[in-house]
C-alpha cells in the first residue's frame, strides 16, 4: 500500500518511501535509494560506486493506533577512492549503533526528564535499561559543552549521592547557575581535575570562588587561582553556628535540674529559627526558655546578630562589625561560642570578600534538590558520567 503523503511524514534524507505495511499490532515502513542521488562519501563528498547493500530495521515513534512503527531501510555500502576505504551510507535520522531513530530516542530523552524508567513501559514500547540508554546517547550528542570563557565566579561544593558518604564535587558559574564540572570525591583531586580543563586565560578571569571552610578545597584555590578572592559561604557558616547553639542545648540540658529540663527539651528548632519564622507557640515558648537560662539566651541574640554581617555594602564596616560580633561571643564566656569566634576571626578576609562579590552558595545549595530528584528518579546512580550530562540538562535549562 502506498501513501502519497507519508514522506512529509517520515522524511529520511536519501530516501523515499517505497511501501508502507499496515496491521494492528505494528506499521512497517520500507525504504528505497532515491536513484535521483548519487553516491558520495559521508567524509568527504567523492562520488563513490555501490559494493553491496544489506536491510536493516530500525524503530521509530508510534503512530496512530499502532505501538511500534518499524523502518526498513538499505544500508549501502561503498568505496571512497580518495579516502581509500569503504564506506556505509544510512539515513542519518536513524542512529548509527542503536536500532532506533533520533526522534524516537529524543522523545524517550524528553520523557526521561519527567518518568522514572522503571516506568517507561507502561508510556512507550521502550525497555527500562535501553531508555537510559537513549537517554545517555541523545545528552552526549545534543548538549553543548560547559561555556569555560569568560567564567567571573564559582561555586564549588560537595555532595552526597551515594550510600556510604560516597561524594561528588560540583563546579557551577556563580552568575548562571551552570553546571561545569562533577567529579567523584570531595579531596584535592576532584577539584583540580576541574582546573586541568582550563587555559591560563580562562583561569585570569575568575576574580571569586564561594566555597564552605573546606581546607582540601581552598588550598586547591590559592594554588590554581592566585589572583582570585575565597567567599565563604554565609549558608554554610550560618549552619555552623547553629551546630554550636545545638551543642550549648544538649550541654544546658545535661545539667538543668529535673524541672528544667521540659522547658529546654523540644526547643532546637526554635533556637535556630530565625525570629520572623517563628509560630505563635514558639515563641512564647522561646522566650520562656530565654528568660531562665543566660548561655542560650546569649548564644540566640549573637545568632541574630552574626547574619547582619551579610547586610553590610563595604569590606571595612562589615570587618569592623565582625571584630565587634567577636569581642561579644568572647564576652560572653561560652565555651563553644568562642571556639566558633576564634575560627571567624582566623577567616574575617574570606567572610567580608561577600561585599566585594556578592555570591553564595544558594545556586548549589538549591541545585542538590535537583541532584537528589534525578539519583531518586533513577532509583540509583550507576555512571557518574550519566549523572553529570542530567545535572548540565537541567541547569541548561534553568539557566
Amino acid at each position: 500500500m502506498k501513501f502519497k503523503n507519508f514522506q512529509a511524514v517520515y522524511p529520511f534524507e536519501g530516501y523515499v518511501i517505497d511501501r508502507v505495511n499496515c496491521s494492528g499490532v505494528c506499521i512497517q515502513i520500507n525504504l528505497r535509494w532515491d536513484r535521483r542521488r548519487t553516491l558520495r562519501c559521508p567524509d568527504c563528498g567523492t562520488k563513490m560506486r555501490k559494493n553491496r547493500e544489506s536491510d536493516l530495521v530500525a524503530f521509530d515513534l508510534a503512530c496512530g493506533a499502532s505501538p511500534v512503527v518499524y523502518i526498513r531501510y538499505p544500508s549501502i555500502q561503498g568505496c571512497c577512492s580518495s579516502c581509500g576505504r569503504y564506506k556505509t551510507i544510512r539515513p542519518k535520522e536513524i542512529h548509527p549503533t542503536r536500532k532506533a531513530t533520533w526522534r524516537l530516542m529524543r522523545f524517550v530523552s524528553h520523557l526521561a526528564r519527567f518518568v522514572p524508567f522503571d516506568a517507561m513501559a507502561a508510556l512507550i514500547e521502550v525497555p527500562a535499561a535501553t531508555a537510559w540508554r537513549y537517554d545517555r546517547d541523545v545528552l552526549e550528542a545534543d548538549l553543548p559543552e560547559p561555556d569555560l570563557d569568560g567564567l567571573e565566579a564559582l561555586l564549588v561544593d560537595e555532595k552526597a549521592v551515594r550510600k556510604g558518604h560516597g561524594y561528588v564535587t560540583l563546579v557551577l558559574n556563580a552568575r548562571t547557575g551552570e553546571l561545569l564540572h562533577l567529579h567523584e570525591g570531595k579531596k584535592k583531586a576532584s577539584l583540580e581535575a576541574f582546573f586541568e580543563k582550563l587555559s591560563s586565560e580562562q583561569k585570569a578571569s575568575i576574580q571569586a570562588v564561594c566555597i564552605d571552610r573546606n581546607g582540601a578545597y581552598r588550598s586547591v584555590i590559592d594554588e590554581q587561582l592566585p589572583g582570585a578572592e575565597i567567599v565563604f559561604d554565609k549558608f554554610h557558616l550560618m549552619l555552623n553556628l547553629g551546630r554550636v547553639i545545638d551543642e550549648v542545648r544538649r550541654g544546658e540540658y545535661r545539667e538543668a535540674s529535673g524541672e528544667l529540663k521540659p522547658v529546654i527539651k523540644g526547643q532546637r528548632f526554635n533556637l535556630l529559627r530565625h525570629p520572623e519564622n517563628l509560630t505563635p507557640s514558639g515563641e512564647l515558648a522561646l522566650d520562656n526558655l530565654l528568660e531562665i537560662n543566660a548561655k542560650l539566651s546569649a548564644v540566640y541574640v549573637l545568632k541574630d546578630q552574626f547574619r547582619l554581617v551579610w547586610t553590610y555594602q563595604k569590606p571595612g564596616w562589615a570587618r569592623r562589625y565582625l571584630k565587634q560580633w567577636i569581642a561579644w561571643a568572647r564576652a560572653s564566656e561560652v565555651e563553644p561560642l568562642i571556639r566558633f569566634a576564634n575560627g571567624i576571626e582566623r577567616d574575617i578576609e574570606q567572610i567580608i570578600s561577600w561585599c566585594r562579590h556578592k555570591i553564595t552558595n544558594a545556586l548549589i545549595e538549591s541545585f542538590n534538590s535537583t541532584v537528589s530528584r534525578i539519583i531518586f528518579k533513577a532509583r540509583g546512580i550507576r555512571s557518574l558520567d550519566y549523572l553529570f550530562l542530567k545535572l548540565r540538562q537541567e541547569s541548561v535549562l534553568q539557566c
